[in-house]
């Protein structure tokens, strides 16, 4: 085993621990319905989350990519966070997908855009939006970009019928996106695969053939990765893209705002601020300040 593999276990096994314990106690709030290890064709499972008195194809449907690095994470870890965003009036699908270092990132990119594309064909005929956390929001705009250029789908051997239709908005939060020459790598800088695509993992080289149609932004000061959120604005605002940035102090009152603080507790009001303010912006109700 390598000293770089070595170590990202080791933080994963570290991971699983915080995330063991952050769970413990937690409450499912009521008001939402779940249908759990839904069967999707081409990919690994998914779950559904429906607001009560709906059906699951009269909302919009907003696709979820669970962050872990590349290298760690399940749906499970963002079910409380589905609940809070399905309860604004979406039908939320969180779905797993293959992690490195047995998966390549086209691997696991090919996991999320044929679920999404499932799940849209099936049930997101009133509006579809993609979101993701860490690592997770970094998938989430490639699979975006895959459903809009031919340039992405070449390069990461997606057909057409892999992807999902173009995202109406894409909620990031924590993102872990790339501006590296190298392009992107999984935790302790485990590689993810080689090949042309990995230029495409760039930021600054994805934007030259891809823009969203409109994305929220979500990080705060207490965010190691805020750093990559903030560029990402940037770099948005440079191209001329719809987007709005929702940028935390560290701390505020008992509260203190961590990486993808939003997802790990969406029972916090600042939280359920955030979602709804999101919510509304990816409707088309909000423009970017």
């Amino acid at each position: 085993m390598s000293v770089r593999l070595a170590i990202a276990k080791a933080i994963c096994r570290s991971m699983a621990r915080y995330d063991e314990k952050s769970e413990r106690g937690r409450v499912i709030p009521p008001g939402v319905r779940a249908e759990k290890d839904v069967t999707v064709p081409g990919a690994l499972p998914a779950d559904v989350y429906v607001p009560e008195n709906y059906a699951a194809d009269e909302l919009p449907l907003l696709f979820d990519v669970h962050g872990g690095g590349l290298m760690y994470g399940h749906k499970g870890l963002n079910e409380r966070f589905c609940r809070a965003v399905a309860s604004l009036g979406f039908t939320v699908v969180s779905a797993e997908y293959r992690l490195a270092p047995q998966a390549t990132l086209p691997e696991m990119l090919t996991d999320v855009c044929r679920a999404a594309r499932f799940f849209a064909d099936s049930r997101g005929t009133n509006g579809f939006y993609l979101a993701g956390d860490s690592a997770g929001a970094m998938l989430a705009l490639l699979a975006d970009a895959a459903a809009s250029s031919e340039t992405v789908r070449a390069a990461f051997g997606l057909a057409e019928s892999d992807v999902a239709p173009r995202a109406d908005g894409l909620l990031l939060i924590s993102g872990m996106f790339c501006f590296r020459r190298r392009g992107a790598r999984a935790l302790a800088g485990v590689p993810v695969g080689k090949g042309g695509w990995l230029s495409l993992t760039r930021i600054p080289d994805l934007t030259d053939v891809y823009l969203p149609r409109r994305a929220f932004l979500a990080s705060s000061d207490g965010d190691f990765l805020r750093s990559s959120t903030l560029r990402l604005a940037k770099e948005l605002e440079a191209r001329g893209a719809e987007f709005a940035l929702d940028m935390r102090p560290k701390r505020s009152g008992a509260h203190k705002f961590v990486h993808v603080y939003p997802v790990r507790d969406p029972e916090w009001q600042e939280s359920a601020d955030m979602l709804a303010r999101a919510a509304a912006f990816l409707r088309g109700g909000e423009k970017r300040q």
